[in-house]
């Protein structure tokens, strides 16, 4: 594997999903395009090799351990698609590859100052995937946790190396159908001396370790010939995924160090000191990665949008079937009247989930004393962006009811200069001029795409949909006809309810383009869209 002497922040490209059945030609042969998040001075390199797995949905096993090589940006050998090109598979790989499959036994290396590659157990899986002339994209994840040791070395000392003791390398190591991978310390193997690998020659040193629950670590420091004895954290649990930093100081007349509590996220990411859990978050030109899924984004006057709906799962949130119960409920279709769950990943990557404002906004219990204090708000959009405000939603289709809170009155506002964000701006973003409002054609015209995810209203799916009638945009009959977009903006309280902005389409005879406004919605009984919209500096 490539090392560098810097952190690589992986590119993921989600693979886009699959509206229907792709066949494939029998020719083309199965490549995986790899990611590895969050990895410190590691990269795949020319041939690096994996082993695949290709299960299809049947249940037929079509590939086990086949062996694939890593060059030109994508793993390859010469195995080819099924010739049903209709029938999805699952795919599960592994980094190294061994001839005897996924081994049940793994051990760190003791001397990994060369490289810590040989002792990166990762594992990539991906499911619904359709035969594809186009490489299989796969997000490679740590197994085993990782150790880096960073060194104030302001005196210039020279340094040799640095040994982490008190480890045991070695693990037992199991994967379910699933793709799911458990790891635990194998206690017969008495703990080692790792040498670790110096990433940044005098200031930076990292290793590649079982996860396990050690008393105590020592680090022994070679300055010149001479060791530095360095005791750790009593009693810490090192986690699979998981990368934590040691800092050493070396003055004028000693070498010190101190351990600190500091965890960087190395791939799921998580803290094991008691801090809040931080989603892993990699943003990049045109996309971001949140929590290991692919958005793409877009740039639309001052304004960085998501450009599809988020489909993002709180820790410890759960998606319900009941449109009168929960947080987070799961997108739907409406077939001659009837409401279909789509529970499947394309349906769900393509619609997004149904967020009420609370769990939008990430708010326990809305009161009169707080309802109005969250424009702005990250809420569950990564960090760095946040739910969008009125104002911002205002920028793009330029109509809105009235705001009870800050006294509009009771009439519409049409391109309001005191609501857009940008007092010179003299019209919507997406305004039609020629029929005076803003439509989704204009929305998806502008790269918005206007996804008609539906709603919950009055605590029940909304199950009205498009039809011919009613509707000229031909990509959505059949589909939605009202679809609601989250705000962090407060308009007013009534009798003991919170009501708050959401835009909305609607589609009606006079307004068969499918007109966007903002409208109230009453926070208790809705559940829509959720896009975020990247924070101005």
């Amino acid at each position: 594997m490539k090392k560098f002497t810097f952190v690589v922040i992986a590119a993921l490209a989600f693979a886009a999903c699959q509206k229907g059945p792709q066949p494939a030609p029998v020719a083309d042969t199965i490549k995986i395009e790899p990611v590895i998040t969050r990895a410190l001075g590691l990269n795949f390199n020319s041939g690096d090799k994996v082993g695949l797995t290709v299960v299809k949905a049947d249940g037929t096993v079509y590939a086990e351990n086949n062996c694939m090589t890593y060059t030109d940006g994508a793993f390859a050998s010469d195995l080819k698609w099924y010739a049903e090109g209709g029938q999805t598979c699952s795919m599960k790989a592994y980094y190294p590859f061994q001839e005897a499959g996924f081994p049940s036994k793994f051990a760190v290396q003791a001397d990994q100052s060369k490289g810590t590659e040989s002792s990166d157990l990762m594992v990539a899986t991906k499911n619904d995937v359709y035969p594809s002339v186009n490489a299989v994209m796969m997000n490679f994840k740590h197994q085993f946790a990782q150790i880096v040791i960073n060194v104030d070395n302001g005196v210039g000392a020279e340094l040799e190396n640095v040994t982490i003791k008190g480890l045991r390398p070695a693990a037992n190591v199991s994967m379910d159908e699933a793709g799911v991978v458990t790891v635990a310390v194998d206690e017969t193997v008495a703990a080692a001396d790792i040498l670790a690998e110096q990433v940044k020659a005098g200031e930076k040193f990292c290793a590649v370790v079982v996860p396990q629950t050690f008393s105590k670590i020592d680090v022994v420091l070679n300055v010149k010939g001479a060791s530095a004895v360095l005791t750790s954290i009593d009693q810490a649990e090192l986690k699979a995924g998981y990368s934590y930093n040691i800092a050493l100081t070396i003055s004028s007349d000693s070498v010190t160090a101190k351990i600190s509590g500091d965890i960087e996220e190395w791939a799921d990411g998580g803290n094991l000191d008691g801090h809040e859990y931080e989603v892993p978050f990699e943003e990049h030109e045109g996309y971001f990665l949140y929590d290991d899924v692919r958005y793409n984004t877009v740039q639309i006057g001052n304004r960085t949008w998501m450009a599809e709906p988020m489909a993002f799962v709180p820790q410890g949130a759960t998606v319900s079937e009941d449109p009168a119960k929960g947080g987070i409920w799961y997108p739907y279709a409406v077939e001659d009247g009837v409401v279909n769950l789509l529970k499947d990943a394309s349906g769900i990557k393509a619609n997004g989930y149904l967020y009420s404002f609370a769990t939008a906004l990430g708010v326990k219990t809305f009161t009169d004393e707080n309802y109005a204090t969250f424009e702005g708000t990250q809420g569950i959009c990564p960090k760095g962006w946040h739910v969008p405000s009125r104002s911002e939603y205002y920028d793009l289709c330029g109509e809105s009811v009235y705001a009870r809170l800050i006294g509009e009155g009771t009439g519409t506002k049409i391109n309001d200069k005191s609501i857009f964000t940008d007092p010179s701006m003299d019209k919507a973003i997406f305004w039609d001029s020629s029929l005076n409002q803003s439509h989704v054609s204009m929305f998806n015209e502008g790269g918005f795409n206007f996804v008609p995810s539906g709603c919950i209203a009055n605590k029940a799916y909304n199950a009205l949909v498009c039809d011919s009638s009613l509707c000229s945009v031909e990509s959505f009959l059949g589909k939605n006809r009202m679809t609601y977009y989250l705000t962090s903006t407060a308009s007013y309280v009534s009798a003991g309810e919170y009501y708050f902005f959401g835009m909305m389409s609607t589609f009606t005879a006079p307004n068969n383009k499918g007109k966007v406004t903002l409208s109230n919605c009453k926070v208790s009984q809705v559940g829509a869209q959720l896009r975020c919209v990247k924070d101005v500096k």
